[in-house]
């Protein structure tokens, strides 16, 4: 009997030496994923802090040494002073522009002008002359100083008066490219957008409604974006000429409050 009460003792022994190596090799594979999975979650973060550090920027502005002109208004202090009123009558005369083209603009974006290419690329720019940005919690209007830009500082305030109608959500998701893009066209009068919309083409305008994302509206063609440009601001002259001003941004809220964009202008 005692040899049997042996191989018990040994038989137990090597099961309990076997559940510790199993609990072992489980623990370490539970570890190696949860490290997998944490560094993935950390590079996603990583990455998305990096694509979008110019927004992180621009929620602390208000801490910067950008000069606060008015309520929501910053320029970059390498601007003279002098230019401060020349500023802000572009701004008025932008916002001017899409109040007599649109009805009201009641978007309050904090509007950051830049003096300098560092500038202009920490806080979004890059080569573009103007930019709006969303965040959940604030509209950004982040534009390069032009003293008589008109068009640029309207163009891009009509971006954030779009987005303050629609909502961040719906704004992100449910507004084609195209039709963001003409909305703040009407009121861009460069010369290069000009066009006679009597004359101007229907396959073009059918093409570009195509381009429903950013990724397939710009391209790597300057001269393929004034046509991509063009065609949506003549799409979206169609459509304004079949509706008030009132009713246009009452058909957003529409969008806002849940409708698919293509029900409600039967696109």
């Amino acid at each position: 009997m005692f040899p049997l009460r042996s191989n018990t003792l040994n038989n137990a022994s090597y099961r309990g030496v076997m559940r510790k190596r199993t609990c072992d090799i489980l623990s370490n594979a539970m570890r190696k994923k949860w490290l997998i999975g944490f560094g993935i979650v950390a590079l996603f973060f990583a990455s998305t802090a990096f694509a979008y550090s110019h927004v992180l920027w621009l929620s602390t502005i208000a801490y910067s040494d950008f000069k606060q002109i008015s309520d929501n208004i910053f320029i970059d202090p390498e601007l003279n002073k002098h230019e401060y009123e020349r500023i802000l009558t572009l701004i008025d005369e932008s916002k001017s522009r899409i109040r007599n083209t649109y009805g009201s603009f009641t978007a309050l974006p904090v509007v950051v002008i830049t003096g300098t290419p560092e500038n202009a690329k920490r806080y979004g720019l890059g080569v573009f002359p103007g930019k709006a940005f969303a965040a959940p919690w604030e509209e950004y209007v982040v534009v390069k100083f032009q003293a008589d830009n008109v068009d640029l500082l309207a163009h891009e305030l009509m971006h954030a008066q779009t987005r303050e109608i629609l909502g961040y959500w719906a704004y992100q998701t449910r507004i084609p490219t195209w039709f963001d893009e003409g909305m703040a066209m009407q009121v861009d009068f460069r010369e290069r957008y000009k066009f006679n919309i009597e004359s101007f083409s229907k396959q073009e305008i059918n093409r570009v409604k195509v381009l429903s994302r950013p990724s397939n509206f710009w391209t790597d063609s300057k001269e393929q974006d004034i046509k991509n440009y063009r065609a949506a601001k003549a799409a979206v002259q169609k459509i304004l000429s079949k509706y008030s001003p009132e009713v246009f941004y009452s058909m957003l809220l529409e969008v806002r409050h849940g409708k698919q964009f293509s029900s409600v202008f039967n696109e």
